[in-house]
């Protein structure tokens, strides 16, 4: 089973699971520097941002976190000449909001969901401004 495949498998069956459903998948490799930008996956969702992180060597440490819908207080995806800038703000579970920025590279070869999911991105403009 290709990684795209299993990966809204398992999104399927955690929203199921929770009562939850989607029509989309939208997926994008991310990281937290521009050395490990391919440590995370982000599914994006009507009903939410689900993130994966993973490690390269061992499989077994992929993790699974959902961020719901209203739980986010904004994106925002900068334009960058090298790779762009994903800004996100979020409520966590003690009401305060928490920031995270991320590296998303503009292109990852052989993957062309993750150009495919910028491109719609960018293009739906759905993305809000940061405070």
């Amino acid at each position: 089973m290709a990684m795209k495949d299993q990966i809204e498998t398992e999104v399927d069956q955690y929203l199921a699971d929770n009562g939850m459903s989607t029509n989309y998948h939208r997926l994008m490799y991310a990281g937290p520097s521009m050395r490990t930008r391919h440590s995370l996956v982000l599914v994006f969702t009507e009903v939410g941002l689900i993130t994966f992180s993973f490690s390269i060597v061992s499989k077994s440490e992929t993790q699974m976190f959902f961020l719901p819908k209203d739980k986010i207080r904004a994106i925002r995806l900068d334009k960058k000449r090298f790779v762009h800038k994903l800004s996100m703000e979020a409520e966590n579970e003690e009401g305060q909001i928490e920031r995270a920025q991320y590296f998303v590279s503009k292109r990852v070869f052989g993957r062309p969901w993750h150009s495919e999911t910028l491109q719609y991105l960018f293009d739906k403009k759905i993305f809000s401004t940061l405070s």
